[in-house]
């Protein structure tokens, strides 16, 4: 790390943390799954009533803090691109800064509790922080680079919500239609394809498979278990999510080396 980079990282992740925002997100979770331990039950019952929240919760927040944290950013971005700077030690101090105490909020939120009243099953713990780590980060660099594709604020959260939209509500009702339409075509190994093009149905699969709920997987999520058992299921759900790591972040770069401001 340059030490611009890291300048800008520290400036960013100051500024980020005196964000109500993050305030009242780390709050809700916190809250929220302490009282679920409290009166939930196991922890795989938590677990399975936590994760609805956090595939739902996480991805919107993520691209609306993307969106306006970069818009917000603009003026500081205009005056530090009238020094010399390289845009790349600009991109990503500024990003670092802002995307690691959102992508800290989540873990630690959940953590926190998981270890005071549960201390059990780590690897479902490990498995729920990490995806929601990734849809983070991932939402986050969709986020800043809508802001940087659009001028109006309006038209970029627009797209936000219409990106989380088809995440979490219609990609299941896609995936529900096309089973029940093409149920005598061997169809199986297209849905397995059509799951990698949606990160939370990744992330919810990859969390289900290390529980006895085969009903709560969904079509997609039991045609990945028969096909490839528990284990191969979690490697490809790793890969997958990987590949979503990279493309948003790669046109949040993009979008910023180009962007004319």
């Amino acid at each position: 790390m340059t030490p611009t980079i890291r300048t800008l990282w520290e400036f960013q992740l100051r500024h980020a943390l005196r964000s109500r925002w993050l305030l009242f997100y780390s709050a809700g979770l916190f809250l929220l799954t302490t009282l679920l331990f409290r009166f939930g039950g196991t922890a795989e019952q938590v677990v399975i009533s936590l994760l609805n929240v956090i595939l739902l919760l996480v991805p919107l927040i993520s691209l609306l803090y993307g969106v306006l944290g970069m818009s917000q950013a603009r003026e500081f971005l205009e005056l530090m691109l009238a020094q010399p700077l390289h845009r790349h030690e600009l991109f990503w101090g500024t990003f670092a800064g802002m995307v690691l105490p959102l992508m800290l909020a989540a873990p630690l939120s959940i953590g926190v509790p998981w270890i005071v009243l549960v201390r059990e099953r780590w690897e479902l713990f490990s498995t729920l922080a990490v995806g929601a780590m990734a849809l983070t980060l991932m939402n986050t660099a969709f986020g800043v680079a809508f802001a940087l594709w659009w001028e109006e604020r309006l038209h970029a959260v627009g797209t936000a919500f219409a990106l989380w939209f088809a995440q979490a509500v219609l990609y299941d009702s896609i995936a529900l239609l096309l089973g029940l339409l093409l149920h005598e075509y061997p169809i199986e190994r297209a849905l397995l394809v059509l799951m990698v093009l949606n990160p939370i149905d990744l992330v919810r699969v990859a969390t289900l498979l290390q529980l006895d709920a085969a009903a709560l997987l969904g079509y997609t999520g039991a045609l990945l278990r028969h096909f490839l058992g528990s284990l191969g299921g979690l490697l490809f759900c790793a890969v997958a999510l990987v590949g979503w790591l990279l493309l948003p972040t790669a046109l949040a770069v993009r979008s910023f080396l180009r962007k004319d401001f």
